[in-house]
């Protein structure tokens, strides 16, 4: 082979140790300084990703729970329905009561004041009927002695006056 040959046969094994010792060297370096906090990101990472884990644990259990809760709620459901309706009728029929208890107070205070009205219209009345009946006799009676006097009789009422009323002084 010429020189010329050996120039352009290919790199040599010696031309590739300094590239591989300056990549060894590298890669030394790297794992002394990048050691801790690549392997403080994987412990995080790894405590980040068990908290997770345990929360959808639990957020799972949570979940079950509220489903089984549900399902008998669910399953309750109609009996809570019933028990409901119970109450509301015994709500319903304890008002009515009150009510007609208020309409019975109600109207025996309305029947009591028309009593008592009627009573004060009635004696109104008879005081009235009695004053009319009084006032008729009257005017009857003036009526009749009007027709039955003479002149004779009033002279004579005059004198029994007069002398009446000489005694008494």
């Amino acid at each position: 082979m010429t020189e010329h040959a050996a120039q352009h046969a290919g790199p040599g094994l010696g031309d590739l140790f300094w590239p591989v010792l300056n990549f060894i060297i590298f890669v030394a370096v790297l794992v002394h300084f990048l050691r801790g906090p690549v392997g403080e990101y994987f412990r995080a990472r790894t405590a980040r990703l068990r908290d997770a884990l345990l929360a959808g644990a639990r957020a799972r259990e949570e979940a079950e729970a509220l489903r089984a809760a549900l399902a008998r709620d669910i399953g309750d459901l109609p009996a809570l329905q019933e028990q409901l309706r119970q109450d509301m009728r015994a709500a319903a029929e304890l008002e009515a009561n009150h009510l007609i208890a208020l309409g019975r107070t109600a109207a025996e205070r309305i029947r009591s004041d028309a009593r008592v009205l009627a009573e004060q219209e009635l004696e109104a009345a008879r005081r009235h009927l009695r004053q009319e009946t009084i006032d008729e006799a009257i005017r009857e009676a003036t009526a009749l002695i009007r027709r039955a006097l003479q002149p004779e009789d009033q002279h004579r009422f005059v004198r029994d006056f007069v002398s009446r009323a000489e005694m008494g002084s």
